[in-house]
């Protein structure tokens, strides 16, 4: 079985599309200044309907829900991942504990951000969308307090992947190494000068 190919895989499809997810997430929130600066020809008579203050209160409203609507599907997805990457790691690495527990705790971050953090920026999000919400000192700390914390979230789970992912290359060649050693062949990786 190559469950251990599997695994990196899945590992490489998270990492991989959280770091895009992380990317889409900037560049909604850097679109309404630039919708709002260069509008298209259709837009332009309905943002002319509006203040400038408007348009941009309207343009960051939309950009905010498209990025929660989003975080909230990748996290659903990312359990699923978590799940199928804890099955291939525990049929693939002879059960060894260590690329199981990081596979946890990645799955655990995960948890964290989908049932704690992201309903309570969701919440907090939207109360703070329009005035008078947008304008307390309280609720904005309260804001940039959470994406701090889902911003350290995903990095130790990125970091906690890029370790598994080099463990399972690793493992993988110390594998390769003592099956040539043990057939009298030649270690392909080692290299004499």
């Amino acid at each position: 079985m190559h469950t251990r190919r599997m695994a990196t895989f899945v590992l490489g499809v998270w990492i991989g599309c959280s770091v895009l997810m992380g990317f889409i997430a900037i560049q909604n929130l850097r679109m309404p200044a630039g919708i709002a600066g260069a509008p298209s020809a259709g837009a332009l008579p309905l943002l002319q309907k509006l203040t400038p203050e408007e348009s941009q209160l309207l343009l960051r409203y939309q950009s905010s829900e498209q990025n929660r609507r989003y975080l909230y599907i990748w996290e659903t997805a990312e359990i699923g991942l978590g799940l199928a990457l804890a099955a291939c790691l525990f049929f693939g690495t002879q059960r060894r504990l260590f690329p199981q527990i990081l596979g946890a705790l990645m799955l655990m971050l995960v948890l964290f951000e989908h049932f704690a953090l992201t309903p309570e920026m969701t919440y907090r999000g939207r109360e703070a969308d329009f005035p008078p919400g947008n304008s307390s000192f309280g609720i904005q700390a309260r804001i940039w307090a959470l994406n701090e914390a889902y911003v350290a979230s995903e990095g130790a789970k990125l970091v906690l992947g890029g370790i598994l992912t080099s463990y399972l290359f690793v493992f993988r060649a110390r594998r390769r190494a003592r099956r040539a050693e043990g057939a009298g062949e030649p270690d392909p990786t080692h290299v004499e000068s």
